[in-house]
């Protein structure tokens, strides 16, 4: 992984296409050590939470390429990588499994949940919270390590809904358990197996979530 570190922090400084395509090959070789951390984190995932059986590394990563055509900001190249490990595939809208290296910024946390739901999908949830919010609570409860993301909440409960003792919970929107990582667990060689490990006790959080996004998903 320290190769793919070097490789994410020179595209940071030289994100221009001249420099990608003299240096493809490093992407390359970066972009075969994520798909291999891919495997083995889908494997190591799918043995505690079974929805993930299956999945292939392209449904878990990402193109480097960004999608420049409504952005102010016109880099061609993403200066991140991230692995999801998700029922159905990174596009399937479910809650799962997520792994992020950035190095240029220093940012890289494991998470699980449901990040930019829709609309039909929020209500689902707060109505899950509603009549039983206390499995939420300990599901979150249960996540040893990793903490709620209140980013982006809202600052009032939504209209409709009344105040109860998990009522907070219906501010989000988005429902994601954070923990944060250094450098030198990215870079550790049993990265998989450790980020498995501390992913597992968030498996009932993703499990609650993924029931509300099925109803929503089955209603279609």
């Amino acid at each position: 992984m320290e190769q793919v570190i070097a490789f994410l922090e020179e595209l940071a400084q030289h994100n221009y296409k001249e420099w990608f395509d003299a240096h493809k090959g490093e992407y390359l070789q970066a972009k075969n050590t994520i798909a291999e951390v891919a495997v083995e984190l889908i494997s190591r995932i799918a043995a505690f939470d079974p929805r993930m059986a299956g999945l292939r590394v392209e449904d878990c990563t990402y193109r480097i390429y960004r999608d420049i055509r409504f952005s102010p900001d016109k880099s061609p190249y993403k200066t991140h990588m991230g692995i999801y490990v998700c029922a159905g595939g990174k596009k399937s809208g479910r809650a799962g499994y997520y792994l992020h290296i950035e190095p240029a910024t220093g940012t890289y946390f494991l998470c699980s949940g449901l990040y930019n739901p829709t609309k039909e999908m929020i209500k689902s949830i707060r109505e899950e919270i509603m009549l039983s919010g206390e499995k939420l609570d300990s599901a979150i409860k249960a996540a040893k390590g990793f903490e709620i993301d209140w980013d982006g909440a809202l600052t009032r409960l939504p209209l409709g809904w009344q105040e109860g003792p998990y009522s907070d919970y219906y501010r989000l929107k988005s429902y994601l358990l954070m923990k944060p990582l250094k450098r030198k667990y990215i870079t550790d060689p049993g990265l998989a197996r450790r980020a498995a490990r501390d992913l597992k006790p968030t498996s009932a959080f993703c499990e609650l979530l993924n029931r509300c996004v099925d109803y929503v998903l089955e209603g279609e």
